[in-house]
This record gives structure tokens, C-alpha cells and sequence, in this order.
């Protein structure tokens, strides 16, 4: 399926011509109660039922509220505006009502409805609106659901939903932008084409983060369209170990979920530079990347860490770390283009919560702020 995309500083005010196009009539709208309003002022969505009951980390309880909501309220389709967490529960919402059951939509046994869904990101990070795939939690346990119906029928990438993201958020979603860019490049599962949409992630980040995070209207385009790119990329590929290395620094330390994941993303960069087989491709990742040497990729994304003031946080008490460890999944180090074993991911995690100083750290900051100039 091509998606229908809407791109454009306040393209949100064309929804209802996206909606009427997608035979849109009674939407259940999802997201924040701070970006509904934005709809709302649309005559044609003003009556639209909304549905904000979900977490930042949605349950499948969550969805579960909010498939019964569209049923009651007579609902025909699916707007959903914010973050990832927004768009993943008006996925998983779609999910039960294609599937009849939790447990039906947890084994994939989805049938065919029509019911149209509109994503509209109101962050430039996860890239959820290019993806098939939804993330939602079960009684603690994460569950990744994915069915080709779960792909967002419409797109809006509108840039003025960013102007008011706090600082931190704007930059751990710009991370987590580039890590999947980063990872999708390396995955087993790349493809050319999927490293077409990789590329432009990362180039799109680094090239734009400084001006976006200034302020600049035209960079905010740029990283939403480059979040869009990333999500295309990690659907085609999946992540690799960073990601998987990141939800537990989330759970178990506090930080957002981007900014976890470019803890480990220098440490893993240097790892594959040294293996053998590696390093025609990290060559080649360095060179698109403008960079002379595949070993300055890791010093740039020391150098932008610090910049960024989103160094790793200190080492956490042992028996922490030794909970961190034993919670990677071993299965989403699949991808990851070298085999990890326990030893070698605790080994990871140790480096990574070291400090750079001296002239280390200096090297690093100057390769990030003299980046592209």
C-alpha cells in the first residue's frame, strides 16, 4: 500500500480533504489532550470522539478501552496525533477490531475492515506513522504486534506540532531518529532499498539537529521528514542491538527512550569496526556519512552526546546493572550484524556508562561542532 502523505508547515488544516479522500466520516481521534485541540478546530472533526486514556508505554488494556469506545460511539476510521505511544495504540485499537479478541490480535489472525487511520507525528523520533508494526505491554511483558494492516493509511507531517516539545524530548527523539537510521543501516536484514531510507535518516539528523534545535522552521521540516525516513528504514529492517539494549536503561534508570539508545550506539560502532567482516560496510556507512575514517563515527556521536548535554548517566549500583543485562532480549539481537553473548553485551554496557575526558572528550566535541560547516 502507498500511503497518502500531506506534508507541509500547518498541513494539519488540510485533514478533513486527507479524511474525505480516505472515505473518513466518523473518526475516533487518539492523542494528547494537548494536540487535540489542533483538530478540533476543524468544523468537520469538532464532533469526533477522542480517546486519551493511554500511557506513554501503551497497554493492551489501553486499547482494549479504546476499541470499545469506537464501537459505542459509532466510529468508522482512526486519527491519531502525537508521539509513538499515540499512534501504536490507535494501531493496536485497529488490531482488536480486525481481529475480534486480544488473543486473536496477539497471534497476527487479523481480517480485513475498512477502517482508514491518519497518523499525524507530533514528534520527529520514532517514525511510528511509516510502520506496520506496534509496540504494547501485557502485564509488564512487551509485546511487538505486526500485520500489513496496521500501516497508517494517511499521513500528515506537519513541522508546527514540534514548536512546543520540551527541549529534552525534541533532542532523545532526534536520537532515537538516527539510531534507527544508524542500525537499520548495519542490520542483517538491510536491503539497498531500505538503506536508501537509512541514509537520508542519518544525513537528515546530522545535517539539520543544530538549526532544528535553534529554532529554525525549514530544519524542523527537515527532521520530521527524516523521523519518516527512519521509520521506513527499521520496517523494512528491524532494529539491531542498540535498541534492544535501551528499554531497560529506560525502565530501570529514567531516560527517555532515544537517549538511551545512544548510550550503547558509540560503544557498538567501534565493536563492529573491529570485526573483520565488518569493516567494508562501516567504511561505507563512514564514507556516506562524511566521514574520512569509520573510527570518527563513534567520536561524532560521543561529540554530539556532549554537546547535546546527554552523556551517559553514571554507572548504575552493580545488582542494577546485572538486571539491565539479564533483561536483553535475546531475540532482537538477531538482527544485530554480529552474534552477542551475555559477556559480551554486560562488557558493552560497562564501557558505555564510562566518562570521556581530556583530550578524548575534546577531540570528540570538536568532530561534532565542525560537522558539515
Amino acid at each position: 500500500m502507498i500511503q497518502k502523505t500531506v506534508r507541509g508547515r500547518d498541513s494539519i488544516n488540510r485533514i478533513s480533504e486527507l479524511a474525505e479522500k480516505l472515505g473518513m466520516r466518523r473518526p475516533l481521534i487518539v492523542g494528547s489532550e494537548k494536540l487535540i485541540p489542533r483538530l478540533k478546530r476543524q468544523e468537520a472533526l469538532q464532533a469526533a470522539p477522542c480517546f486519551t486514556g493511554y500511557h506513554p508505554n501503551p497497554d493492551i488494556e489501553d486499547a482494549v478501552l479504546g476499541a470499545e469506545m469506537f464501537v459505542r460511539e459509532g466510529c468508522d476510521s482512526l486519527i491519531s496525533i502525537g508521539g509513538g505511544s499515540a499512534m501504536d495504540t490507535a494501531k493496536v485499537i485497529k488490531a482488536l477490531l480486525c481481529a475480534g479478541s486480544p488473543e486473536a490480535a496477539r497471534a497476527g489472525r487479523l481480517e480485513p475492515r475498512e477502517i482508514p487511520h491518519i497518523a499525524i507525528p507530533g514528534t520527529a523520533g520514532s517514525g511510528a506513522e511509516a510502520t506496520a508494526n506496534a509496540v504494547a505491554y501485557e502485564g509488564g511483558r512487551k509485546l511487538s504486534l505486526g500485520h500489513p494492516l496496521l500501516l497508517p493509511e494517511g499521513v500528515v507531517l506537519d513541522a508546527s506540532l514540534l514548536d512546543s516539545l520540551p527541549d529534552y524530548h525534541r533532542k532523545s527523539c532526534a536520537l532515537d531518529a538516527l539510531s534507527q537510521g544508524i542500525e537499520s543501516y548495519w542490520a542483517r536484514s538491510a536491503t539497498e532499498d531500505s538503506r536508501v531510507n537509512a541514509y537520508l535518516a542519518i544525513l537528515g539528523v546530522l545535517d539539520n539537529l543544530k538549526a532544528y534545535l535553534a529554532g529554525d522552521p525549514h530544519a524542523a521540516e527537515e527532521m520530521l521528514d527524516a523521523a519518516n525516513q527512519s521509520g521506513k528504514a527499521i520496517f523494512r529492517t528491524r532494529t539491531t542491538a542498540a535498541h534492544a539494549m535501551s528499554y531497560q536503561l529506560t525502565k530501570q534508570l529514567g531516560i527517555a527512550h532515544g537517549h538511551a539508545c545512544l548510550v550503547t550506539l558509540p560503544v557498538l560502532w567501534d565493536r563492529l569496526c573491529a570485526a573483520e567482516e565488518m569493516r567494508p560496510l562501516m567504511a561505507e556507512l563512514a564514507s556516506r556519512m562524511r566521514l574520512g575514517d569509520p573510527l570518527m563515527g563513534s567520536r561524532l556521536l560521543r561529540g554530539m552526546l556532549i554537546d547535546l548535554g546527554m552523556e551517559a548517566p553514571e554507572k548504575p549500583p552493580e545488582e542494577v546493572l546485572q538486571r539491565i543485562v539479564d533483561a536483553v532480549d535475546p531475540e532482537r539481537l538477531g538482527n544485530h550484524p554480529v552474534p552477542l553473548d551475555r559477556q559480551e553485551i554486560e562488557s558493552i554496557y560497562r564501557q558505555a556508562f564510562v566518562p570521556v575526558r581530556g583530550p578524548e572528550r575534546q577531540a570528540c566535541l570538536d568532530i561534532w561542532r565542525y560537522y558539515g560547516a
